[in-house]
């Protein structure tokens, strides 16, 4: 049965905790849990803000966003990453923070913008993640020429890449900020497209536009019977188009309405590393088995 992965990048020192509150109280009301992946740099500003309204509740996993944002490695679209050293930084404190601001251990590390098939083909970057105490990550979150949307692809260990111990967990379908924002909608959505399904000819304008779009690549996944599904999102973006965070809980109504379960990053790694032969691996969807076609507006 697939699972719906409700998870937040926290970015914004300034608007992440007012979304925050929000965000908690949805959870609350319909008990479902979430991950937080926090930018190291937002805790060193608001680390106690957070603590009070994500640190008490069982709900909510914890984990790293990378220290600065910084890129992990190279992208044709944002341009070249950051040195091993400046990586080792990027990883370590990140890590770091989010340990002693919540007082717990941080095992999981979402990277900075996602690349085309995440860390793939580079063992140096890949090793000084597993020396800095990660055990999954998530940076396979661009389509080809690391475009969005981010397509389906499933959890993969990084056997080929000599870290065998390390899940790279992926982020799917669109970050929530470029399905809002015309001038990036128009750079990083590519032509011709990649998938000919889920893809609105322009920019959505409120939350309700916004479901319609996501809820089909939920129902993709749950009808291609996926593990996991889990779109990219980012409280600021939500909190900036509804602050009463509306598209979440049209998501959460959704997804119970439809008995789809729901879990975070860290509980569906840890059933996995119980099972590592039970990871779907890189060829459970592919760009290239993606022939359907879909029309919105």
């Amino acid at each position: 049965m697939t699972n719906y992965i409700f998870h937040y990048d926290l970015e914004n020192a300034e608007i992440c905790p007012k979304a925050a509150v929000v965000l908690r109280e949805l959870h609350e009301k319909f008990q479902i849990p979430a991950t937080f992946f926090c930018l190291g740099k937002v805790l060193e500003q608001r680390g106690p803000d957070l603590l009070k309204i994500l640190g008490d509740t069982d709900l909510f996993d914890i984990q790293s966003h990378t220290y600065s944002h910084q890129l992990l490695r190279d992208s044709k679209m944002h341009g070249p990453g950051v040195s091993l050293d400046e990586l080792r930084k990027e990883v370590s404190l990140g890590k770091r923070l989010v340990e002693d601001v919540f007082q717990r251990e941080c095992i999981g590390i979402r990277s900075g913008c996602g690349f085309y098939r995440g860390l793939q083909g580079e063992p140096e970057r890949l090793a000084i993640v597993v020396e800095e105490g990660a055990k999954y990550i998530s940076t396979d979150l661009r389509g080809p020429a690391d475009s969005i949307p981010s397509g389906l692809v499933q959890a993969y260990w990084y056997d080929e890449d000599a870290s065998p111990g390390l899940l790279e967990m992926p982020g799917h379908g669109w970050h929530d900020n470029v399905l809002k924002m015309e001038e990036f909608y128009c750079l990083l959505s590519p032509w011709p497209r990649y998938v000919e399904w889920g893809i609105p000819r322009r920019p959505v304008k409120n939350p309700e536009e916004e479901f319609e779009v996501q809820k089909m690549w939920i129902d993709h996944a749950v009808q291609l019977g996926l593990d996991y599904v889990s779109l990219v999102y980012h409280p600021c973006s939500i909190f900036r188009m509804s602050p009463d965070c509306r598209i979440i809980e049209h998501m959460m109504r959704y997804v119970t309405d439809q008995s789809i379960p729901a879990t975070t990053y860290t509980q569906l790694y840890r059933q996995y590393a119980d099972s590592p032969a039970s990871v779907p691996g890189r060829n459970a969807w592919t760009w290239e088995s993606e022939k359907q076609t879909g029309d919105l507006w």
